[in-house]
């Protein structure tokens, strides 16, 4: 796969090299994903709330599949405090039930869930077991999901919330090995 230099102003989105593959699919999905949700939910882009509201779902699923690409996991691999922030400046899922009024206990429950989580999930980098006790949170994080009996829209964000902070962002994914193949063929 061909990479190319990314744009310094998204290098928090994408790192500092791409594919085209990668942006192009990180694009495609995240505005699938928003119609769908929305036409699910029903809601209406007629004010600041619900606007606000759609840029962050946006946001929730490019990040869920742009956090499994190579540029980002590398770009954050390699900054390990700036890892953390992300993590912890992850409050997407409680502003989207605000701005959407949405049960607040519910939201803060799946955030707490997602954010320990995905700390723990951190602190395993560079151990064989970090997928795999990635993977034990991420199911059980749906089974809370499930019994939250949460609205469809709703689920559906969550779920991608969740892969996305837990999974796809906490997880190194690449690891040293596979830094190398990739370095090739750049």
């Amino acid at each position: 796969m061909k990479y190319f230099k990314t744009p310094e102003f998204l290098f928090e989105v994408f790192g500092e090299k791409q594919s085209l593959l990668e942006v192009c699919c990180t694009i495609v999905f995240a505005l699938f994903g928003s119609l769908v949700v929305y036409s699910v939910a029903d809601i209406r882009l007629d004010n600041w709330k619900s606007i606000i509201a759609f840029l962050l779902i946006f946001d929730v699923l490019a990040g869920c599949i742009a956090n499994f690409s190579y540029g980002t996991n590398e770009f954050y691999s390699q900054r390990p405090k700036s890892r953390l922030i992300f993590i912890a400046i992850h409050v997407h899922i409680l502003a989207i039930a605000w701005l959407l009024s949405e049960p607040m206990g519910s939201a803060i429950m799946i955030w707490g869930y997602t954010i320990v989580s995905a700390f723990i999930v951190n602190a395993l980098k560079g151990k064989s077991i970090q997928s795999f006790v990635a993977a034990n949170f991420m199911c059980y994080g749906i089974f809370l999901l499930i019994y939250l009996s949460l609205p469809l829209w709703f689920l559906m964000v969550s779920i991608f919330f969740m892969i996305k902070v837990l999974f796809s962002f906490a997880v190194d994914h690449f690891g040293k090995h596979a830094n190398c193949s990739v370095q090739r063929e750049i």
